[in-house]
């Protein structure tokens, strides 16, 4: 009977490189609000695709990952948009104030 290679520490698997490309750090502690959301059946086989070849645990550790690497490189714009959407809802609220004004009389 054949042995089976044991796998060395110093070895990467194919989970940890890809982790390692998305910069995703594998602890999940860090994820602590669920969010629901319908996916198209391709994208969900594609997910399963991948945790198949153990490269995620799971369709939500997945999910996170992608959306991580999609969203947090560019955390620098969604800075300037918050700001940007703060200065719209001040400029609303007095236009509000204005308009409550007239309604006064």
């Amino acid at each position: 009977m054949a042995r089976k290679k044991k796998k060395t520490e110093s070895t990467p698997t194919l989970r940890d490189e890809m982790l390692k490309e998305l910069s995703i750090d594998d602890s999940e502690s860090k994820r602590e609000v669920p969010v629901m959301t319908r996916l198209d059946t391709r994208v969900i086989q594609l997910l399963d695709m991948l945790i198949k070849l153990n490269i995620f645990k799971s369709r939500s550790e997945a999910v996170a990952a992608i959306v991580e690497k999609t969203l947090l490189p560019q955390q620098d714009k969604f800075d300037l948009l918050q700001e940007q959407l703060s200065k719209l809802e001040e400029i609303e609220d007095t236009a509000k104030g204005i308009a409550l004004d007239v309604m006064k009389g």
